[in-house]
């Protein structure tokens, strides 16, 4: 049987006599120090290129957010039912359920609360507020005022409580449920 060939090679360089080893790395070292200045040179050379944004600087005003005077849509003001709203009081990280009907005014420690309207499924089109059935989404348009004082006025969201809502600096404000009654149809 015949010896395969090795399969590593070492190979072994040595120094010429007379010549100095850290010299001869020298050409290379000068080499990659000067493409290095030549590359970023080309860099300065360029002209000053101002980036064209896309988004504007402002962002785009939110519908859900709280309005003070937002108007209340007629179908929404015309549900009846009740809601389940949650108090986070942020120092004493004490939580309180308070229990509101529609059309009655609710007093919790310096808070009054009113539920103006209800909504089943809360969808927004073109800017304006729809009750859709088929979107699981209820809601609840509230009045919360503090020491008399107008605090929040507009839509609270059962499925996305973290998002909207009363948030200030001791409070934290969410909507746990929303029970609308069914609407009964009169016989002729």
């Amino acid at each position: 049987m015949a010896e395969s060939a090795p399969l590593l090679r070492v190979y072994r360089f040595t120094p010429i006599e007379g010549s100095n080893p850290s010299l001869s790395a020298t050409p290379v070292w000068i080499g990659l120090l000067l493409m290095v200045l030549v590359l970023c040179s080309g860099c300065e050379n360029k002209p000053e290129n101002n980036i064209q944004w896309q988004l504007p600087l402002q962002a785009p005003e939110d519908v859900h957010q709280s309005d003070l005077h937002a108007v209340l849509p007629e179908w929404a003001a015309a549900r009846e039912g009740h809601i389940d709203l949650v108090f986070l009081h942020k120092n004493t990280a004490r939580k309180s359920l308070v229990s509101v009907v529609k059309g009655q005014v609710v007093s919790f420690e310096s808070w009054k609360i009113r539920v103006l309207g209800l909504a089943q499924g809360l969808r927004v089109k073109s800017g304006a507020f729809l009750d859709d059935k088929s979107v699981h989404n209820a809601a609840a348009f509230v009045e919360l005022l503090r020491d008399d004082k107008l605090m929040y006025r507009g839509w609270l969201y059962q499925e996305f409580p973290e998002l909207f809502g009363l948030d200030d600096a001791g409070w934290k404000v969410w909507l746990k449920s929303v029970n609308i009654q069914p609407v009964l149809l009169e016989r002729k």
